[in-house]
């Protein structure tokens, strides 16, 4: 019976032990799989690869894991002179990858000595939790080439934006294999948004052992770019070179010009005043910004002061300089002016600022200014109003009038009344608003008929813009 009871109790042990097992397993598989990465192809095997050719694989990453994995970083630790990365712009790290997702990124293997067993290491770093840091193994055998390629990649280093710089690539056949070499073609299959050409290269060739062919290249960035990338495609015959891709690497700088703002406007201010505003001229270009030049546009006012009047300095990228406006309001009436700043960023145009500004002043406005007078039968006079209205911010003071007959239309247009010189006139609105009128009257005492007379009244005010106001008066009488 005690033995029976103890099997029993082994038993009840055994299954508790093997249920309990099972739990602390089961939560360990889900440890597992949460964030769990998955590399394809792992190793990353390029095999053989002729020395001064790159060949490229892409790597796919997965999650299989059932929460978001977060990458860190990729880098070749191990042998980054045969082996290098290229990270898509899209896979900017960190990157999330959510369950079932996938990410890729491209190994490249070039072999710079032969014959020789290359291994390297792409080191993946992650929130994986069991390979936070996991080591992607690169292999791949250098043997050697029909065709040498040099040099590989082509690296034009640092240019200036708008500014050509020449290379040249120098493709040789070995005579490792004494057959000719046919290359069919010499392309740029990605020339970086037209910043790589081609300027010399034979659209195709045969080399014997011992020849050479050589094209020449250019490097002219169009923009600033720390990392430009372009790939030059060789296509020949030679056994395991059929298709070569030559990267061209090159980096761009230059200074840039950015201003806080185009247009200063100073509103109306009282005569005398002289305000500032400010600006700022901001290096934002990778070079040093020089500004060459401070003017005023000769179209337009001169009304305008800046200080600095120069900057002779340059001014260090992300470095700005202040400059102040002043509009010198010594005057009356409106000012409009343009400050051109010349400058050496190749991509941008002189830059302009819009200066404008005002003091109160008088703006008049005669209404009408031609009037036609038509009488007939027993009508023989006719006198219209002629109105001053000032559509201004300040008192307009008329100051006089001329007055001219035509000297064949035997005195028929008067001045009937006009205002007493000097007549101010407030600022108004038409018609509602003040004036100061003149009359003028049209007489034509006998019955013969008259087209067309005509008489002029020129009025004088204080309007700076608008000293002289012709006005055309035109009468007709019909029997």
């Amino acid at each position: 019976m005690p033995s029976t009871t103890v099997r029993v109790l082994a038993g009840v042990i055994f299954s508790a032990c093997l249920a309990l097992g099972a739990c602390e397993c089961e939560e360990d598989r889900v440890n597992v799989m949460l964030g769990e990465l998955e590399a394809i192809p792992d190793p990353v095997e390029f095999g053989e690869v002729p020395v001064s050719t790159v060949k490229a694989l892409d790597v796919t990453l997965t999650n299989r894991g059932m929460a978001t994995v977060h990458l860190h970083d990729l880098e070749i630790t191990l042998n980054d002179t045969d082996f290098s990365l290229r990270v898509p712009p899209e896979l900017v790290l960190p990157y999330a990858l959510p369950p079932g997702n996938q990410a890729v990124f491209t190994v490249r293997y070039h072999p710079k000595t032969y014959p020789e067993e290359d291994t390297g290491i792409a080191l993946i770093t992650s929130t994986d939790k069991d390979a936070p840091e996991y080591e992607l193994q690169l292999l791949g055998t250098a043997v050697e080439p029909i065709l040498l390629v040099e040099p590989v990649p082509i690296d034009f280093g640092p240019v200036r934006v708008m500014s050509t710089k020449p290379a040249t690539l120098t493709i040789t056949h070995t005579g490792s294999s004494p057959d000719p070499v046919n290359i069919t073609s010499l392309t740029l299959t990605d020339d970086g948004d037209g910043d790589f050409k081609i300027e010399d290269a034979e659209e195709s060739v045969t080399l014997n052992a011992g020849d050479d062919t050589k094209v020449h290249l250019t490097y002219t960035p169009q923009l600033i770019d720390e990392g430009d990338e372009g790939v030059f495609t060789i296509e020949s015959d030679a056994q395991s070179q059929e298709h070569m891709e030559v990267p061209l690497l090159g980096s761009s700088h230059a200074p840039a010009i950015e201003v806080s703002t185009t247009a200063l406007n100073f509103g109306t201010v009282s005569q005398g005043a002289d305000p500032s505003l400010p600006f700022t001229i901001k290096s934002v270009g990778t070079d040093p910004l020089n500004i060459t030049e401070m003017k005023l546009s000769q179209v337009g006012s001169q009304k305008f002061t800046f200080l600095p009047a120069s900057i002779d300095a340059p001014i260090d990228p992300l470095n700005e300089v202040e400059v102040w406006v002043t509009y010198i309001a010594d005057d009356r009436g409106d000012d409009a002016g343009t400050l051109q700043i010349d400058h050496d960023d190749p991509l941008a145009h002189p830059v302009f600022i819009q200066l404008q500004g005002r003091t109160p002043c008088p703006d008049v406005d005669v209404q009408p200014d031609r009037i036609t007078i038509q009488i007939a039968k027993e009508s023989h006079s006719q006198s219209t109003p002629i109105r001053i209205y000032n559509v201004g911010d300040e008192d307009l003071l008329v100051t006089g009038h001329d007055f001219s007959n035509d000297p064949n239309n035997d005195g028929y247009f008067t001045i009937e009344d006009s205002p007493i010189y000097p007549a101010t006139v407030a600022p108004g609105s038409i018609p509602a608003g003040p004036s100061a009128d003149l009359v003028l009257r049209y007489d034509h005492p006998d019955s013969t008929a008259t087209v067309d007379d005509n008489c002029s009244i020129t009025i004088y005010t204080d309007d700076p813009d608008e000293a002289s106001v012709p006005v055309l008066g035109v009468g007709t009488y019909s029997p």
